[in-house]
């Protein structure tokens, strides 16, 4: 009779649906599921990039052109690999000035080139950070890794992306903050100075790196900057970078602050520039976090694929051309919409001001006395 029963037991567990298990999906209050959010089980250990990707076949119950190799249905099951990504730093340091000023000692100063002996890193590169957003682990490990304030902010933002209701900064055409511009398409190098320089279809992205001696501004004259302010050295061939007062945004692991500082060492190998970039910002990250860099030399030369000075309105119109519809998601004003604002238009001051010339008149009829 034990037998029988403690089957049946084991029975009706099994037979229990997998809806019961609270998770992302099914949650009737993400903020009351704290608990739960460093748990691969309540992702349904999807990655991040698998949970962004569901926006796609949101609205067609999941059955979506699928534009992104991550894209699936919503709320299916994800392939995140627990371990699969390290993102701990292996560094004993708990600033970044006191790992930078490390490797300056180390390299005895740094190494002072000339522009016979300057590294050659001329050409196209494409790359950037691997594995920021926690790559092929399921997004329970970058919940992990950010404090409370920051791990709820995260686990909204992906619950959002993943109904598609996906917001950032080019949402609203800003700029992309830091970590868009650590991806850079060129390296132009000097003796005594670095400049990245990227292009993307909403913005240019450019960094000035002293690597002078000159050091960082004096602490009365620093403020946060969208890209920071970066010093840096030779040791040999490697390129060591710090930045500082750098603007608090969204990218890299979620968002970060007003006190992240970072720590880059780039190297070129061939047709690669390998190296990594260690984040330090106490009020997001529970520890220091380190990713590998990698850029990959663009062999294609076609003078058609050259980079372009781009704004986010010459492609997407400016903010005012979106809003939040009814449903809490991004939409566009279409043609035909008073406020709608075509890209092609070579005088859009001239036709704003026409539509603005007939509300103040229907203003100032139904208004006599302003």
């Amino acid at each position: 009779m034990k037998v029988h029963l403690t089957a049946l037991i084991i029975v009706l567990c099994l037979s229990v649906p997998a809806a019961a298990q609270t998770t992302i999906f099914n949650s009737k209050n993400f903020h009351q599921d704290r608990d739960l959010w460093t748990n691969p089980a309540y992702y349904l250990n999807n990655t991040v990039g698998q949970l962004r990707g569901m926006a796609i076949d949101y609205d067609s119950g999941g059955k979506g052109s699928g534009q992104e190799a991550t894209a699936r249905a919503y709320g299916t099951p994800g392939t995140g690999r627990v371990g699969a990504v390290d993102l701990a730093s292996p560094y004993p340091y708990k600033t970044a000035m006191e790992h930078y000023q490390a490797l300056l000692d180390k390299a005895k100063g740094g190494t002072k080139h000339t522009k016979d002996t300057i590294p050659d890193w001329r050409g196209r590169w494409m790359g950037g950070p691997n594995g920021l957003n926690g790559g092929q682990n399921p997004a329970s490990y970058v919940a992990s890794l950010l404090t409370p304030k920051y791990r709820e902010s995260f686990v909204q933002d992906i619950k959002a992306a993943a109904e598609g209701r996906i917001w950032g900064a080019g949402t609203f055409c800003l700029p992309g903050g830091f970590f868009s511009a650590v991806s850079a398409e060129e390296f132009i190098v000097t003796p005594d100075r670095v400049w990245t320089l990227g292009a993307g279809n909403g913005e240019n992205y450019i960094r000035w790196i002293y690597t002078d001696g000159s050091g960082h501004s004096p602490k009365q004259a620093e403020f946060t900057k969208w890209h920071g302010e970066s010093v840096g050295f030779w040791d040999g061939d490697t390129l060591i970078i710090h930045t500082n007062q750098i603007r608090g945004w969204k990218g890299g692991v979620s968002e970060f602050s007003d006190k992240l500082e970072t720590v880059e060492r780039l190297r070129r190998m061939g047709d690669r520039i390998e190296g990594e970039i260690t984040l330090y910002d106490p009020e997001v990250l529970l520890r220091p976090v380190n990713a590998r860099m990698r850029f990959e030399l663009d062999k294609e030369t076609r003078p058609e694929l050259r980079p372009l000075y781009n704004t986010c309105s010459d492609t997407n119109g400016p903010s005012s051309a979106y809003y939040m519809d009814e449903r809490g998601k991004l939409n566009e004003r279409l043609e035909g919409d008073p406020l709608f604002w075509n890209a092609t238009d070579p005088r859009p001051w001239s036709t704003w001001l026409n539509e603005s010339d007939k509300r103040y008149e229907q203003y100032r009829k139904t208004n006599p006395k302003n």
